[in-house]
Order: C-alpha cells, then sequence, then structure tokens
C-alpha cells in the first residue's frame, strides 16, 4: 500500500495526521477530531474529548500548528492553565509563550471586526 505525501492530502487530513502523531506523543486519546471553520478560536477541546480545529490552520506554519494541536491535546489531561499544562507546554513546544501571543490576535482582530 502506498502512502499519500502531505502535499496531496486534504487540509483536513494534513491537519487530523498531525494529531495523530502528537496523540501518540503525548500518550492521549481525543475521542473525535473535527475541522471546521472557526473565526474566533484556532482550536478547542470539549470535556467529552472531542478536538476541533479551525480549517485555516492549515494555512500557518508547522510551528504554529504544533503549538494549537498540543494545547488542545493537552487538555484532555490537564482541563485548566495552570502550573502543570504550562510546564507540558513547556517540554513539549518550549517556545509557545511567543506563539501564544498570535493565537491572542486571531481573538482581538475579531472582536475589532464586530
Amino acid at each position: 500500500m502506498k502512502w499519500s505525501t502531505n502535499a496531496s492530502l486534504s487540509p483536513s487530513a494534513r491537519l487530523k495526521r498531525r494529531v495523530d502523531v502528537w496523540a501518540v506523543k503525548l500518550r492521549v486519546m481525543p475521542r473525535v477530531v473535527r475541522v471546521q471553520r472557526m473565526t474566533t478560536k484556532w482550536g478547542s477541546c470539549s470535556q467529552a474529548g472531542t478536538i476541533t480545529l479551525a480549517s485555516d490552520l492549515d494555512d500557518r506554519d508547522a510551528a504554529f500548528q504544533n503549538f494549537v494541536i498540543v494545547h488542545e491535546l493537552l487538555h484532555l489531561k490537564v482541563q485548566n492553565h495552570g502550573r502543570l499544562f504550562k510546564a507540558l507546554m513547556t517540554a513539549h513546544v518550549p517556545d509557545w509563550r511567543s506563539l501564544d501571543l498570535t493565537r491572542r490576535e486571531r481573538r482581538l482582530a475579531k472582536r475589532e471586526v464586530a
């Protein structure tokens, strides 16, 4: 069987593949991974274990995609943004704090339009 290259996959499939890779590294198992239009957030994690990612996340660079995906997957282990969550983010995405500023810009941009 021949595996598809990332370039031949749809944006949704590329993001889901990246989630699968990180889920193994983080030893978590999301129940469902969805990719859909989101206007104010890059991703979310429900209490039921559903990870939802913004479809336009695929247009961002790999480091930012990793940051968002790791952030949401870690919520399967730690629900809040406390010390443990931040320590795990630092362990897996050392430059997450600078990437977090980019994430916050999306919310601010949406507020300015509204």
